[in-house]
């Protein structure tokens, strides 16, 4: 082989590698395919594996962390906001009578206390099961359940040791006091539920406009039972 055609083949094959490097460079810098650039950390423990058409492995992942994430700071932001908050998940359904008298002693135990209690009533807005099941962290919850300063107390048994032993009142000792003077909410009666004044009650909205055929919606404003929050004194979710 002449030094002619070494010369050619040697240039050719650099030729390649700066090609090939070239081509690692640009899928790196996020240049190819509208990649954004990883992170310079990622980039040094070599924790970036650019696919074959120049996307980011991995990019779901991270994507789930984040939401993740920001679930997590959902519930720090739902404990703090329920810092000076006792809220009790009951029912008013008096079909299982022993469920129905443990909710009334435990509102009557905390009524005597003078405490301001948030009742979520389960049976009229059935979408606190889930809420309740969720900050407990399982299913098939005892009624009634109990949360005092975002912090998950028990039930009527749990309550009632407490308040025997006196540490309930020291648990509410920087509870503000209820006002015993104060009048219901004019609007609902302090009930914290209204009629709902877009389907009168009757879970059906106006009639559709998509096709010739009538079928009523299922109103979207209000619960299984025609209710929606008080907009006077109610912050709770309809749904």
């Amino acid at each position: 082989m002449s030094s002619s055609s070494f010369i050619e083949d040697s240039d050719e094959d650099l030729d390649r590698e700066s090609l090939v490097s070239e081509s690692q460079t640009s899928i790196s810098s996020g240049y190819h395919a509208g990649v954004p650039e990883p992170a310079e950390g990622d980039k040094a423990n070599g924790t970036v594996i650019i696919g074959p058409h120049g996307t980011v492995r991995g990019v779901r992942n991270r994507v789930r962390a984040g939401l993740a994430s920001f679930e997590s700071l959902n519930g720090l932001h739902a404990k703090t906001s329920e810092k000076y908050k006792i809220i009790v998940y009951t029912t008013s359904f008096r079909g299982v009578r022993s469920t129905f008298e443990d909710c009334k002693y435990v509102l009557l135990v905390l009524h005597n206390l003078r405490m301001e209690v948030d009742e979520r009533d389960t049976y009229t807005n059935p979408s606190y099961i889930a809420e309740m099941e969720k900050k407990i962290g399982r299913t098939q919850c005892k009624l009634p359940q109990v949360f005092i300063g975002g912090k998950h107390i028990g039930s009527n048994d749990e309550v009632e040791e407490l308040n025997e032993s006196g540490e309930l009142r020291m648990l509410l000792v920087d509870f503000p006091l209820k006002d015993t003077k104060a009048q219901p909410c004019d609007v609902c009666g302090g009930y914290r539920f209204i009629l709902c004044q877009k389907c009168g009650g009757s879970k059906n909205s106006t009639r559709n406009t998509f096709t010739s055929e009538f079928r009523a919606l299922k109103c979207t404003r209000c619960n299984h039972n025609g209710l929606e929050s008080c907009p006077k004194c109610s912050t709770t979710v309809n749904t």
